[in-house]
């Protein structure tokens, strides 16, 4: 924060760099007046708040802890800022697994991406005033996104990207009751959402959990573990996934399933028991191949885990 001159009088003004990376300038109040004093003063605390988590960030990093980039973690503290995930909305995807390796104290590969996952299972309740939306909440990130029209023009969007050929992305996805893949209303939010099969399991009882980021960590929500390490077993086997994307979810799924095989069995057998009648099948195949993976890395224990399963 520094002061400027302008027509012969003092203001204080901050410079900083927002998630794009572009340098900015706010105005904060004119010197000596009580208001700007006091504005004055508020900014520099933080400021120094913020210097504090950015170096406690650094830290947790060079430990193997993981962080998320910085547009991430401007679009992750908008959300939060308006209250979305207080509200019950829930980060899932890779953005929660690396959260979730936070969580559990693993130095782990993170697979990094560039989607945002938030979903939903129920009517928020949240107000975000009359000319707010789930768009204005991302605009408020500072990162440029835009609507992604569908195959079908008319159709409303589901998902916000970045211009061009950056693969920056936000989806917001809620829960299905059929084996389709829909489009449904988020009144609430004054959205539209991807509707997926089998996603409210994933969305039962989420917990909260932090998301580190480079200039300091947000409070989000995210799937319980457990839930995690079955539900990307699922996801895995179901229809429209890439080659891709099946062995990013085998591999998340083993690593978690690791650990808390180790720390947490009963947790896995309950949220077994859980899964839908209609997806265990679907989701003993996919464990076969997370055995492969748990035997060839000599996670015995969880291997001998998970055969109870198959």
């Amino acid at each position: 924060m520094g002061e400027r001159e302008v027509n012969g009088r003092r203001f204080y003004y901050r410079q900083y760099y927002d998630a794009q990376g572009k340098k900015r300038a706010e105005y904060i109040g004119a010197v000596g007046g009580a208001e700007g004093e006091g504005r004055a003063r508020a900014v520099r605390a933080a400021i120094a708040a913020t210097n504090a988590l950015i170096k406690e960030a650094r830290v947790l990093a060079q430990r193997g802890y993981v962080r998320v980039d910085p547009r991430t973690g401007a679009i992750l503290a908008s959300l939060a800022n308006h209250g979305l995930f207080r509200s019950g909305a829930v980060l899932i995807g890779s953005h929660a697994y690396g959260t979730l390796l936070n969580e559990l104290g693993v130095r782990a590969e993170a697979f990094f991406t560039e989607d945002v996952d938030i979903a939903r299972d129920r009517p928020l309740p949240i107000s975000i005033g009359h000319e707010g939306s789930f768009e204005t909440m991302l605009v408020d990130s500072s990162v440029e996104l835009f609507p992604v029209p569908g195959l079908d023009r008319k159709a409303p969007a589901t998902s916000f990207k970045a211009k061009g050929a950056d693969r920056l992305r936000v989806d917001l996805l809620v829960p299905t009751e059929g084996r389709d893949v829909t489009t449904r209303e988020v009144p609430e939010l004054r959205a539209h959402a991807t509707a997926l099969p089998y996603l409210a399991y994933l969305l039962s009882d989420p917990i909260d959990a932090v998301v580190l980021g480079r200039e300091g960590s947000v409070l989000v929500k995210v799937p319980r573990p457990e839930a995690f390490a079955w539900h990307k077993m699922l996801a895995s086997q179901l229809r429209g996934a890439t080659r891709e994307k099946r062995s990013k979810d085998i591999r998340q799924a083993a690593t978690v399933f690791a650990v808390l095989a180790e720390d947490a069995p009963d947790a896995l057998e309950s949220a077994f028991a859980a899964l839908p009648r209609g997806g265990k099948t679907k989701t003993r195949v996919a464990a076969r191949q997370v055995l492969a993976l748990l035997e060839s890395g000599g996670h015995h224990r969880a291997a001998a885990t998970l055969k109870q399963f198959v």
